[in-house]
């Protein structure tokens, strides 16, 4: 990084023209007249891409480890993969059968980009929206977690994530949660065959805005929204 220092004050318009002229595109500094009274005019300054200053040098001597400090700053630092959290918590009523969603940070904070090169969980049902992925330096990235428990009752299991971090190649993330039951509404199967399906849903459409009491669900004389609301909680489920 080139930084271009001011040491005899000028104003902001002089060095706007300074610029114009000289086609120069590094950083300026104002008023570092002081630098010139105390170090002369050899110094030299190097700084990281963040713009901290990482070395202070005086004169020719100085070079050698002027030099030593860019080929440091120039080194590509490796990868480093980071996972804010060690677990996911689905909580404690996701209904058996249905799908909840968590979303998942990987951030690298290594200088290189970093290559994720699969995801997968030892707990059956679940999926993600990505496997693979690449995170650049600095940067983040989000993965979609969907687990869709077959049962009720406390659940739990590992994401493991690998990538290319060479301090870190595979990072572990605990799943954990409860699956709860939702009983069945019998009536909602109104063709009897043992599923709550689509012939009953059509069934209800034809039905809906009158009195039949058949798909009168929650018995108040009329087929309206809120029996809409109790089929739809039963459908796709099978009647014991």
């Amino acid at each position: 990084m080139v930084l271009g220092l001011d040491i005899y004050n000028g104003t902001q318009a002089q060095l706007q023209n300074f610029r114009s002229v000289s086609t120069i595109t590094f950083p300026l500094l104002l008023q570092a007249g002081s630098i010139r009274g105390s170090h002369g005019t050899h110094t030299l300054l190097i700084a990281d891409r963040e713009g901290i200053v990482r070395h202070i040098g005086r004169g020719a001597s100085g070079l050698s480890a002027a030099a030593a400090s860019i080929r440091e700053l120039l080194t590509a630092q490796p990868p480093a993969i980071d996972v804010p959290g060690t677990s996911l918590d689905f909580g404690e009523d996701i209904p058996a059968g249905e799908s909840r969603t968590l979303t998942l940070v990987v951030k690298n904070t290594g200088g290189e980009d970093l290559s994720v090169t699969d995801m997968e969980s030892d707990l059956e049902g679940v999926t993600f929206s990505l496997t693979e992925l690449t995170v650049a330096p600095g940067d983040s990235a989000t993965v979609d977690i969907t687990f869709t428990p077959s049962e009720g009752g406390p659940f739990s299991g590992t994401i493991t994530i690998s990538s290319d971090d060479p301090e870190n190649s595979s990072v572990s993330v605990a799943i954990s949660g409860t699956a709860i039951v939702v009983p069945v509404n019998p009536r909602a199967d109104f063709d009897n065959d043992g599923e709550i399906g689509f012939s009953d849903f059509l069934a209800f459409a034809q039905a809906f805005s009158t009195d039949n009491p058949t798909f009168d669900l929650n018995g108040n004389g009329l087929v309206d929204f809120p029996d809409f609301l109790e089929f739809a909680k039963n459908f796709g489920k099978s009647v014991p």
